[in-house]
């Protein structure tokens, strides 16, 4: 757990807190969705701040009937042999981002990123090799990214396992690897990326 991004995300980052609120609610498209939900499946605190925002707004995230299920390998390895706290969404969601991550194969875009698309979900997963960055870019929308592995420095912050990234069309960023190993993350968009400079100027042409 990294109680710095749990500090952040609570007391300043208001691009994450709309997020989870618009999550509360049902009103984020299938692909930012899917992002937040693994979110909440490897971060408790987060769990906790929507059962916060549920509560304030009236809004019933937790409201699903408990069932019998199967407990994933991955769950029982994050919180041992409970694992009450999750909802069916979040243990689905989860278990088809790792399936995907074990079945697919990475491809390289024009920019040079590792990425793999998720068939179904407008989400694709990003791999990042030690110490390398991502092209500098802004946004016409929406950018969700979830730490999967590793350790991914957006700057001004290490992000780590279970950690949220929320960009939208007012911020610009270059987060990169941590030097001391690969980072994979799980990525969502509700528009375009806008790479800077001439060789981003060029790429942009052609997506």
């Amino acid at each position: 757990m990294n109680d710095e991004f749990t500090a952040h995300t609570i007391e300043e980052d208001q691009r994450y807190q709309a997020l989870m609120l618009d999550y509360a609610a049902g009103s984020l498209p299938r692909g930012p969705a899917l992002v937040v939900s693994a979110h909440l499946a490897l971060q408790p605190q987060a769990r906790e701040i929507t059962r916060t925002f549920d509560a304030a707004g009236g809004m019933l995230l937790d409201a699903i009937e408990p069932v019998e299920i199967a407990q994933p390998d991955w769950l029982e390895a994050e919180v041992g042999a409970d694992y009450s706290q999750y909802s069916l969404r979040e243990i689905d969601d989860m278990a088809h981002v790792l399936s995907s991550l074990d079945q697919g194969r990475w491809r390289r875009n024009l920019a040079g990123m590792l990425m793999m698309p998720l068939p179904g979900c407008d989400a694709e997963l990003l791999k990042l090799e030690a110490g390398r960055k991502v092209p500098e870019h802004g946004h016409s929308g929406l950018e969700v990214t979830l730490v999967l592995s590793g350790e991914l420095d957006d700057g001004s912050q290490i992000y780590r396992r279970g950690d949220l990234l929320v960009h939208d069309e007012d911020s610009e960023h270059q987060p990169g690897a941590a030097k001391g190993g690969d980072c994979i993350c799980l990525i969502a968009q509700t528009g375009s990326v806008r790479l800077k400079g001439p060789l981003g100027w060029l790429i942009n042409r052609f997506n």
